[in-house]
């Protein structure tokens, strides 16, 4: 049985829980009753993502799936704007599988464990349970790998305030609601947004090595550096990854440390 040991969860209770994120983060808290979970993310005010997170309401609270190296950063800020809200942040222990569609069916909801599928990937769902006893669960590489694939961009504490939602696709994998009032950082996002410019996006890069690409890593362009390694995963002999880059006229040439890469956009414009 294998744990996604690399993400954990935020709990957020109380009677302005739901009031109180509709000012934090950039999804909308009215989509959440849907039995799926969602993307979404936390801004400073700038506009920069502290980090996203998948949430789900269950048993009357929010739980927020984030990078576990971020759990405490994630919590600490959002404690700083709960000033007289009825509102409860605290880490849950709770375990995080993922399960394969085929292997949802014999998983029942309880009072005490709860299995969703991704709203950004209906093969997959996220049990939250500590008692599950079966096997057939999802690693960790396996995991983040299919994260690469549908272009889920979960960020960890590298990576942490380095974009705005839109230089990650959130806008385009519904992860930013535009219709619902004003939240930290909504400014500059809505600003970004208004003048349809984005002057880099998430891509996926495919590179034929046995070395693991680390977050951060420059892509290069002729000398040039036009972009950064998100997150990364061996797949045999290649490298599997998300990086945010320019945009360019033309993706040619791209390297990372002299290694060719293949790029492939989710989109078709900006």
């Amino acid at each position: 049985m294998k744990k996604l040991e690399h993400l954990s969860v935020l709990t957020i209770s109380g009677d302005d829980s739901s009031e109180f994120l509709q000012g934090q983060m950039t999804q909308s808290t009215d989509i959440l009753d849907d039995q799926q979970i969602h993307l979404t993310s936390f801004c400073n005010p700038q506009g920069r993502v502290i980090a996203t997170a998948l949430i789900q309401l269950w048993n009357e609270a929010y739980h927020l799936i984030v990078s576990s190296d971020l759990i405490d950063d994630l919590g600490n800020h959002l404690s700083r704007y709960i000033l007289r809200s009825k509102v409860i942040i605290s880490k849950n222990e709770i375990n995080v599988f993922g399960i394969h569609k085929k292997d949802a069916s014999d998983i029942v909801n309880t009072d005490n464990q709860s299995l969703r599928s991704l709203a950004n990937d209906n093969e997959r769902f996220v049990l939250l349970s500590n008692e599950y006893k079966g096997k057939d669960t999802i690693s960790k590489e396996d995991w983040i790998l299919e994260d690469i694939k549908n272009g889920i961009p979960i960020i960890n504490k590298i990576n942490s305030l380095e974009y705005i939602p839109q230089m990650i696709n959130l806008d385009h994998l519904e992860g930013i609601s535009f219709s619902k009032g004003c939240y930290t950082g909504q400014e500059v996002i809505a600003r970004v947004q208004h003048r349809g410019k984005v002057k880099q996006r998430l891509y996926r890069i495919e590179a034929k090595t046995d070395k693991v690409f680390t977050p951060k890593d420059e892509i290069e362009q002729i000398g040039k550096k036009v972009g950064n390694v998100l997150i990364s995963s061996l797949n045999n002999n290649n490298c599997d990854a998300l990086a945010v880059i320019n945009v360019l006229k033309k993706y040619e040439n791209l390297t990372i440390n002299g290694v060719e890469l293949k790029i492939e956009s989710f989109f078709n414009s900006q």
